[in-house]
């Protein structure tokens, strides 16, 4: 099983502080001797020192690594200049170390450089890995390109994690990296680990789009030269002011529309000539962007959450040997003094030793989410929870810093050039985020000034879309009738209740429908849906019955017709229209009548005091089947003393606020209580019951009804 332990030691001098390290992982090892090594240090060490040391403490031990802007872990807490040794063992744990020399030269490719550098570590290597940890230098850009090349090479399942070497921002020695003894530059190192080691991996970010989306249109490499209409020069100073320059702090959100994501891109070098950015590795031309911020907050919320997915991982049964972090210089700046936290946050999830160790780096190497493509991040924390056992050894409290052999007169010019560096830094960082903050201010001016902006849009869009609805709404209900037909035998009234402004339900009154002068047509209709959509097809259906309606036929031709002309507007479109047709013989009060898919009629007779449905032969609803075929009904004519209500199903399918559906019932006994009223008041009787019993509430769909009453001979 995979043990893992950690030499943290903070000593100036390198030989004093390797040898604190190197006695930190003895002891964290318990007695076990590593298979693996990983070291990172501050740029100012002499790294040829720390290198010679490990080899002669470890011999024949492979290592890799690099130079850090900060260095953080369980029993060191955060350091800015540092030596942090990690080391791996166990029993069936191998490792073996390989590099890309010359990463990323002008012209390289670096897929072949990644399948070269892997072809070369594994000769002789004959166990299969299951995990590569990758350092390569940033400077020239293609660490993406160079990672996922790796991830081919090795396969899927192996998984590849890691991060870019750096420094600290004023700091101007040469990023370097780290291969066995060497100290090399520009060049890519890596450690393959094989065995069997569980594994889980977490990102953490804590960083939130802001600002306006725009689309990058004009990319070469890892150059962003235009973003919107303008170039990636003018869509930060859009934000920042006329002459502020592009900050890691405010990075680019590259939106994912595949998996409903952002990947944050920091800025690295730009030009005034062509307004270009240069980005540490590529965005797609076309993509969505904004800037992107962090806080504090969001961050320390974030790494709990993270913390959160790594417990579960042990309560699901992973044990852990130990973490793995690599995080962003930048998270480092933002959080400043509360960076310790987010170790505390995960060594608070996790059992108690766990070790927990990396460094801070100026890109990190991971998918988004476990299962994800791998990418250059940036702004993030990635957490790789190693599986095996943490010895007790470790449990214990190891020294960071040992006695300094040097006597205590140099320990103490030592602890004054820590301080007076310590010092340096705390000033650098006191102007950065001075820097920091006049950006924000600059930002959050001109973000307020286009909300303000959109919102007065957005107010003379709603009073636009209010007054087209309102004119929709008056054209809809003058295509309603306007006054009762004054039919001779008869009293008829209808009205429309609507949802929304416009619906898609339709009652309509036609004389001497299909060239018959002694019918009189009644025409109820309910669109699928409410709204704008609906009343169109509403307008279209009307259209089409009244073309027909006013040529001889049947009123099954009819229906028939209107049918087919429906189903070839709505084809696949997913909606319909369910229809009532009525015909009433005057002369003979007569009833006929066509059934698409509606309601039934429902007849009170006030002779029985009996409300009933009507049965018939109905059809399906207009705009379905293409082939329908629709059948006529009829029945004995209208006696004085009864009333006939076609209404659409908005009104008893009503629901109150508990639920209740309003309900046929109910309509039948307020069509029956009523039927002594005009046909208008009957409406209005059933509608006004329909009110009380929703009480506040609105009906959720259009309501339609006509009633149809038998005046005495």
């Amino acid at each position: 099983m995979l043990r893992m332990a950690i030499g943290h030691a903070n000593c100036l001098d390198a030989e004093c502080a390797i040898r604190g390290a190197v006695d930190s992982c003895r002891r964290g090892l318990g007695g076990v001797w590593p298979a693996g090594l990983l070291l990172f240090a501050g740029v100012s060490y002499d790294h040829g020192v720390i290198l010679r040391a490990v080899a002669a403490a470890f011999p024949g031990v492979p290592l890799v690594g690099g130079t850090s802007c900060g260095e953080l872990s369980s029993v060191g807490g955060v350091t800015d200049d540092a030596v942090l040794l990690i080391a791996f063992g166990g029993e069936g744990i191998t490792c073996v170390a390989g590099v890309a020399r010359d990463f990323a030269a002008p012209g390289a490719d670096l897929p072949a450089q990644a399948s070269a550098a892997v072809a070369a570590a594994r000769a002789g290597f004959a166990a299969s890995p299951g995990l590569c940890l990758v350092f390569p230098d940033g400077g020239r850009g293609g660490v993406q390109d160079f990672c996922q090349g790796l991830t081919r090479a090795l396969g899927e399942a192996c998984m590849v994690l890691g991060g870019a070497p750096g420094r600290h921002l004023a700091d101007r020695r040469p990023i370097r990296q780290f291969f066995g003894r060497e100290v090399l530059v520009h060049a890519a190192p890596f450690l393959l680990l094989a065995g069997d080691v569980p594994l889980a991996m977490r990102l953490s970010r804590g960083w939130r789009p802001v600002g306006g989306l725009a689309r990058v249109t004009g990319v070469e490499g890892n150059v962003v030269s235009r973003i919107g209409d303008g170039t990636a020069l003018d869509f930060y100073r859009h934000y920042l002011g006329p002459h502020a320059e592009p900050a890691v702090e405010l990075p680019l959100a590259v939106a994912c529309e595949k998996h409903k994501d952002f990947m944050l891109r920091a800025p690295a070098f730009f030009s005034e000539g062509d307004g270009s950015i240069q980005f540490p590795a590529g965005i797609p031309d076309g993509s969505m962007v904004q800037l992107a911020e962090a806080n504090r907050t969001d961050m320390l919320t974030d790494i709990r959450t993270t913390a959160k997915g790594l417990g579960g991982e042990v309560a699901a049964g992973l044990a852990p040997a130990g973490v793995l972090l690599f995080s962003c210089s930048t998270r480092r700046d933002i959080l400043g003094t509360k960076a310790v936290e987010e170790i505390n946050a995960l060594a608070e999830a996790l059992p108690a030793g766990t070790p927990l160790a990396g460094f801070y780096c100026y890109g990190e190497i991971a998918p988004s989410a476990p299962g994800l493509p791998l990418h250059l991040q940036n702004g993030s924390l990635v957490a790789l929870l190693l599986g095996g056992e943490v010895p007790a050894a470790s449990l214990d409290a190891i020294p960071v810093d040992l006695p300094c052999p040097a006597g205590e007169t140099e320990s103490l010019r030592r602890e004054l050039r820590s301080l007076t560096r310590a010092l340096s830094r705390a000033t650098e960082a006191r102007e950065r985020l001075e820097a920091q903050k006049d950006r924000s201010q600059a930002l959050m001016r001109v973000i307020n000034r286009e909300i303000n902006e959109a919102r007065l849009e957005i107010q003379r869009k709603n009073e636009l879309l209010r007054q087209a609805l309102a004119l929709a709404e008056e054209v809809q209900r003058n295509l309603l009738p306007q006054a009762a037909p004054g039919l001779p035998g008869f009293d008829i009234a209808g009205t429309s209740l609507y949802s929304d402004e416009t619906g898609g339900d339709y009652y309509d009154f036609i004389h001497a429908p299909n060239d018959q002068p002694g019918r009189f047509g009644v025409i109820i209709g309910d669109v699928t849906g409410h709204g704008i959509a609906a009343a169109l097809l509403m307008t279209t259906a009307r259209a089409f019955l009244r073309m027909r309606s006013f040529q001889p036929g049947s009123l099954a031709s009819v229906m028939d017709d209107v049918n087919k002309l429906l189903c070839a507007d709505l084809a696949d479109s997913g909606r319909f229209m369910t229809l009532f047709y009525l015909a009433i013989d005057v002369e003979k009060k007569r009833l006929h009548w066509v059934r698409a898919g509606h309601d039934p009629i429902i007849l009170y007779d006030a002779a029985t005091g009996l409300a009933n449905d009507i049965p018939d032969k109905g059809g399906p609803p207009l705009g379905i089947v293409t082939e329908a075929r629709y059948a006529e009904n009829s029945a004995a004519g209208f006696i004085p003393g009864q009333v006939a209500l076609l209404a659409t199903d908005g009104l008893w399918e009503a629901r109150n606020a508990k639920g209740e559906m309003f309900g046929k019932d109910r309509v039948r006994e307020l069509l029956g209580r009523h039927s002594d009223l005009p046909a208008a008041a009957i409406v209005a009787a059933v509608l006004e019951g329909l009110r009380e019993f929703l009480g506040e509430d609105q009906p959720e769909d259009d309501v339609t009804l006509v009633a149809i009453k038998v005046l005495p001979e």
